[in-house]
């Protein structure tokens, strides 16, 4: 369609689909492309040259698909090149950030779980400064993602506990959207309330299209909701996803197979 807002959906797997669900929510007549590179995955413990090589090949694609913006929907890709992806491409890019300020507007001792890769960036590290109100402990999770995107598209067997550390917490930061497949898990097994940062993801690209709409010669009406995004706003026009990249057939696997995932796409295809 001559006026579709296209956007593009990163992760190294299967993780970025909880961003895509959340972001789906608020918007009407907006085209998805679901990029997830199951194939590298998980990107946790992988060289930097290397996960940039992997996440400027998805941005190479969402270019040619012509995509109004893209989401880093992976901690780790954005805290190892989220600003080389900005300088390099026209189209704006959204990072993944974990929650840590919910986190600490509540908690005086918080578990942050991640990557290694992103357990060890300056870009956590800065934003964990940021709250000095709140001691958090950042446990690099080396095996859990991959776990995770294992047992979700193969079915292997998986444990949880083995994958968290021991200790007493008043809240949990996933610093993974992998780790959201079990978030109500992890949050039984310390027994603490679990923050994660899609809703603020999707807060900022609901932020970012809303001005693109403002700025355009387009009236923001129902009828025009094809070309704009609106929140709150069902059953006008709905959002069409499409999965891209070598890997689509698994994700779109696991997007239709579970029930969080079951939600207003009109159309999925795989190119």
């Amino acid at each position: 369609m001559k006026n579709e807002m296209r956007i593009g959906i990163f992760d190294s797997g299967i993780g970025g689909l909880t961003v895509l669900s959340e972001c789906i929510k608020g918007t009407a007549g907006v085209s998805y492309y679901y990029y997830g590179d199951n194939r590298n995955a998980p990107y946790g413990a992988r060289g930097r040259s290397e996960i940039t090589k992997f996440v400027k090949t998805a941005m190479e694609k969402f270019a040619e698909i012509g995509v109004s913006a893209a989401v880093l929907a992976c901690n780790t890709a954005t805290a190892v090149c989220a600003e080389q992806m900005r300088n390099a491409f026209s189209f704006p890019v959204i990072g993944m950030e974990p929650a840590v300020k919910p986190a600490a507007e509540i908690c005086k001792h918080a578990l942050v779980l991640a990557t290694p890769r992103t357990a060890e960036s300056e870009r956590l590290q800065s934003l964990l400064s940021r709250f000095p109100q709140c001691h958090f402990t950042v446990f690099p999770a080396a095996k859990l993602a991959g776990a995770i995107e294992a047992t979700l598209t193969t079915g292997a067997p998986f444990d949880l506990t083995e994958h968290l550390p021991q200790g007493r917490f008043d809240g949990v930061v996933l610093g993974c959207t992998h780790y959201i497949y079990f978030r109500r898990e992890i949050s039984d097994f310390y027994g603490v309330p679990v923050f994660d940062g899609n809703a603020g993801t999707a807060n900022r690209l609901l932020s970012l299209l809303d001005r693109s709409c403002r700025g355009r010669d387009d009236h923001l009406t129902p009828q025009n909701t094809n070309v704009c995004l609106f929140q709150n706003v069902s059953g006008i026009t709905r959002n069409n996803v499409y999965f891209v990249g070598k890997d689509g057939g698994i994700n779109k696997k696991v997007y239709k197979s579970e029930q969080m995932f079951q939600f207003q796409a009109k159309k999925i295809f795989i190119f």
